[in-house]
């Protein structure tokens, strides 16, 4: 039995960008799949959106499926507990699994799968192998040696636009993130901060490793934001991300 093509589509820089490399190139591919958490950011929406438009056009099948767990705010809030940096089994719960449990009803049980990743050249190190048989993983912009510089070099080309990719409370959200989210959105920052006051019974997990009450609290202080300010962490410079 032949192999299916699958892109896991992230809503993305590079997934998108390879999206384009695997049509100019021509390579084997047979549906596009995107995993919706329910609460990812408006810009991934947006490309989201885009993506498909381009795939009609293309007549490339576009799936966006879902968690057996449902949104994954409400998930976490009716259990009482945050995402957690050490487990990540948000990626588990609401971006691998739904796609697996999708091509395996889609498919069969028996069908073997390629499936794409967008993880740039310099990126290799975020590369694994497949903990299940049926799915071998590919990374093109890593066999081609494309850097991230080229990935968006390539949505330039083809007038693409495409920004960080990550649901709006993900636990790997920088403090300057959660910091324009308080000033910016701040209904959409008392919704996650309320997620983590409900899961204090398990105090050592709290989005990012510090409280949003107290960084508030700061904030409304108006006390300097120096200590606030980190380095930029996002899912995407976590080994893996969150398709694999």
């Amino acid at each position: 039995m032949d192999k299916k093509y699958i892109l896991s589509f992230g809503g993305g820089v590079n997934s998108s960008a390879l999206l384009f490399y695997i049509i100019e190139k021509k390579l084997n591919l047979d549906e596009v799949i995107f995993s919706d958490t329910g609460v990812e950011s408006k810009e991934t929406y947006q490309t989201l959106e885009e993506m498909k438009k381009v795939c009609s056009s293309k007549n490339i099948k576009f799936t966006t499926v879902k968690s057996k767990y449902g949104n994954l705010y409400d998930y976490y809030y009716s259990n009482k507990c945050v995402m957690s940096m050490k487990f990540r089994d948000c990626t588990g719960k609401f971006k691998v699994a739904p796609i697996r449990q999708y091509i395996r009803k889609e498919y069969g049980k028996k069908q073997k799968f390629v499936m794409y990743i967008g993880i740039a050249w310099d990126e290799a190190t975020r590369c694994k192998t497949s903990n299940v048989k049926y799915i071998e993983h590919s990374y093109p912009f890593v066999d081609d040696k494309i850097n991230r510089k080229g990935n968006i070099d390539i949505l330039n080309k083809y007038n693409f636009n495409a920004s960080k990719s990550g649901c709006k409370g993900c636990m790997f959200n920088s403090k300057n993130n959660w910091i324009k989210m308080l000033k910016e959105e701040p209904k959409e920052f008392n919704k996650w901060k309320a997620l983590e006051m409900n899961g204090k019974r398990y105090p050592e997990i709290t989005l990012s490793g510090y409280e949003l009450e107290k960084l508030e609290k700061n904030i409304r202080l108006q006390k300097s934001l120096t200590e606030f300010i980190d380095k930029e962490i996002t899912c995407d410079s976590i080994n893996g991300g969150c398709f694999l």
